[in-house]
């Protein structure tokens, strides 16, 4: 982390914690329950802390200007929390596998009584008025990692004669996608925390994933033609400890968003293309598939 800068490593510090937290069954902030997942994310919290250390000092040197206030966090004191926590902690999910829309009622409700589902433009997504939870650049990722992994090699702007290898001092490398595509995001987790993330006062639950996703699939074949339609469970990557080989737009993420645990459908097109609308699709039956969880009026 020695090669980032002030706002680069607060702002890792605030990613970090920010995958610590939760809003638990009783709709009070807490950690996660011991695991490797938990154990992952307190070693790199840990470094962070040290990385403090070692520009500024012992705690509180570091975190003095309130950098953190500004994170943002499942708030207990939301009206939605207490639904929510109520919602988890009384909604019976039989063991199996599930997925799960978070969104608002009266959407969702009109998914449902009309049979039909919308699938929006990956740009869609960098939008201004939505949250930092959903709002993300989903054409392009970019990773920083550390600058003694990478040699450049210098050459004479008169002559064109090589000068010798140097290292960048800053390096963050961008892969960006050529085209726009279609995508349909849910999560794997039914958790307290992503109704207020998302902003959501009901819940999906798709208590059918795989005979979902081959009919969500089918459907998009028939009304778009010739597009390449894939599901996929986004992996999460930490931009200061990957490769450039590690990085797929489609289908990695920074891990600011790890505990989303997204999952997702993604349809490509035969050309790039740049300028997509909203498209609604139909699922008959689609009641067979799943049902709501509406907190709305509770």
């Amino acid at each position: 982390m020695g090669h980032l800068k002030e706002d680069e490593l607060q702002q890792r510090a605030k990613d970090v914690f920010n995958n610590l937290i939760l809003l638990n069954e009783e709709s009070k902030i807490s950690l996660p329950k011991l695991s490797s997942e938990t154990e992952k994310w307190m070693i790199l919290w840990t470094h962070v802390l040290e990385e403090f250390v070692i520009r500024s000092g012992p705690y509180p040197s570091g975190f003095a200007n309130g950098f953190m206030k500004n994170i943002k966090i499942p708030d207990p004191r939301s009206p939605l929390a207490p639904k929510a926590a109520n919602a988890v902690r009384t909604t019976s999910l039989p063991p199996g596998d599930y997925l799960f829309k978070y969104g608002k009622s009266e959407y969702l409700r009109q998914a449902l009584n009309e049979k039909q589902i919308r699938i929006s433009p990956a740009s869609s997504y960098d939008d201004p008025s939505l949250n930092p939870a959903i709002r993300d650049k989903e054409l392009e990722l970019s990773i920083c990692p550390s600058p003694s992994g990478f040699k450049m090699k210098a050459y004479d702007g008169k002559t064109g004669k090589y000068k010798g290898d140097i290292h960048p001092q800053n390096f963050v490398y961008t892969a960006r996608s050529k085209t726009n595509y279609y995508v349909y995001c849910l999560s794997l987790s039914f958790t307290p925390r992503l109704f207020l993330d998302f902003d959501a006062d009901a819940c999906l639950v798709i208590r059918k994933p795989s005979e979902f996703e081959k009919i969500i699939l089918s459907i998009f074949e028939t009304k778009v033609r010739n597009w390449s339609g894939v599901r996929e469970r986004i992996v999460y990557i930490d931009p200061l400890n990957c490769s450039m080989a590690d990085i797929d737009v489609f289908s990695s993420k920074d891990f600011r968003y790890a505990y989303q645990r997204e999952y997702r459908f993604i349809w490509l097109p035969p050309a790039p293309v740049q300028n997509l609308a909203h498209i609604f699709i139909e699922v008959p039956n689609i009641e067979e598939y799943c049902y709501l969880v509406d907190i709305s009026e509770t």
